[in-house]
């Protein structure tokens, strides 16, 4: 386990990462405030993922990012999933503990509300009904962070509302098709979305 006031290492973990543009902003804000420290690319096939998992602490790294292909193949490897992670379905950073042990993370929903919260100091998640567009991996973060920090109904519109429905199937959370959301087929020179509410069940 590598002493966190040295020079530490972490990176990108995926398959392909070669187009990835993360060490450039990374390293940057290591130099910026003088973290002694190095961000890099770890190009890992999917047969290869275990190996590579197991040397994380070996190797002595602070920890990694995951992207594609390996945000749900991750999960059997690590020693501990943060909650949020389970709830969205996928980790995407890997952090090597005091103990050499392995927790997963996913911090892209924190992300986003962090950005709503730099534009306006005052928004609340609980101040009314939040609309997701979409119903892919960063809506079902973005639907699963905002839950947990206290959205009391989140509207997710898609293409299908039964991709949709997906986003929180295995949550706590309820959902109902919204009054008038336009949850009949659409024409098929309509782009109108289908809708689907989802509210925390209390």
């Amino acid at each position: 386990m590598a002493d966190h006031n040295t020079f530490g290492i972490a990176g990108l973990l995926g398959w392909p990462v070669a187009h990835s543009r993360s060490p450039v902003i990374h390293n940057h804000w290591l130099a910026h405030h003088q973290i002694a420290g190095r961000y890099v690319l770890f190009p890992v096939p999917p047969e290869k993922l275990e190996a590579a998992v197991r040397g994380i602490a070996t190797l002595g790294l602070r920890g990694c990012n995951v992207t594609t292909p390996h945000k749900q193949a991750i999960f059997p490897l690590l020693d501990r999933v943060d909650e949020l992670a389970r709830r969205i379905g996928a980790v995407n950073t890997v952090v090597v503990d005091k103990d050499g042990a392995l927790t997963g993370f996913n911090n892209d929903g924190n992300g986003f509300i962090q950005s709503l919260r730099d534009v306006d100091p005052q928004w609340r998640p609980d101040s009314g009904p939040v609309l997701v567009l979409g119903a892919g991996g960063a809506a079902r973060a973005v639907a699963a962070s905002l839950a947990a920090q206290g959205a009391r109904e989140i509207r997710i519109a898609n293409r299908t509302i039964e991709k949709a429905r997906e986003v929180f199937r295995s949550s706590s959370i309820a959902s109902t098709n919204a009054p008038g959301s336009g949850a009949s087929s659409p024409g098929p020179a309509s782009s109108a979305a289908r809708c689907t509410r989802f509210s925390m069940r209390r």
